[in-house]
């Protein structure tokens, strides 16, 4: 699924934030939008999928424009989305499994002992085998971020948007979620992540950045199968924007 969007502007709080910003996401990449701290990179996540109107300019979803076109079909883009925020609510009384539950009832039509076995085998893939039972309050930054991108997989999304997703798992997983990323995108889906700063491996492997506005876009490259990728996951130096920490 390809998004576009062209010359979008945003005003804040009586102020221009940024315009004439111009995006390209392609289906079966993983692209990376870098961007300093208040830069609008949340609220751009929001507009690339469907959830604030830019102030100026247009998103296009394969061709279709998703604030002037049919409400059908952006209401449908915005259910195959999805959706790892920054920061995640405080939920008291939940364990790991929970959200798990909530991502089933969202999508509809998983069995409760098919999410069981999916459920395993996703947090096993991003570095949390057994923690099902885990409660929510006692994971760290980079568990409780883990825990929620494993949950929202459960969806079999075909676009993900994910903020700072990379920069709270931490350098120890860091390779583990590029695999999971490329291993998602490799099956077609569209994979945008926004983070303060780059990995350094990652920017040495990616395509050179693409400036826009206050943001540099890094798209990484994507292995096709048999070329030693990992199996499929889905269910159905800081002044360049780059990490200098062990990736």
């Amino acid at each position: 699924m390809r998004i576009e969007a062209f010359r979008l502007g945003v005003v804040c709080r009586g102020e221009t934030l940024w315009d004439g910003l111009d995006f390209s996401f392609e289906s079966g990449a993983v692209s990376v939008v870098v961007g300093p701290p208040s830069s609008g990179k949340s609220l751009l996540l929001g507009i690339l999928r469907g959830e604030r109107k830019p102030d100026a300019g247009d998103v296009l979803v394969s061709g279709e424009s998703l604030y002037r076109g049919s409400g059908a079909a952006a209401r449908a883009f915005r259910a195959s989305c999805g959706y790892v925020p920054e920061r995640q609510e405080e939920e008291d009384r939940l364990v790991v499994g929970d959200l798990f539950r909530r991502s089933a009832l969202a999508c509809g039509g998983i069995s409760g002992r098919e999410r069981k076995d999916r459920e395993v085998s996703l947090l096993e893939m991003v570095g949390l085998p057994g923690g099902a039972k885990w409660s929510l309050p006692s994971l760290s930054v980079s568990e409780r971020s883990r825990a929620y991108l494993a949950a929202e997989l459960l969806r079999g999304p075909k676009v993900l948007f994910a903020d700072g997703v990379v920069a709270a798992a931490g350098a120890p997983h860091r390779e583990k979620l590029a695999g999971l990323f490329r291993a998602l995108a490799r099956e077609g889906n569209t994979i945008v992540l926004a983070e303060r700063l780059i990995p350094e491996r990652w920017a040495a492997a990616a395509e050179e950045a693409i400036p826009s506005g206050p943001f540099r876009v890094f798209r990484l490259p994507v292995p096709r199968q048999g070329s030693g990728a990992a199996p499929a996951v889905s269910p159905r130096a800081e002044d360049r924007g780059v990490d200098g920490g062990s990736a």
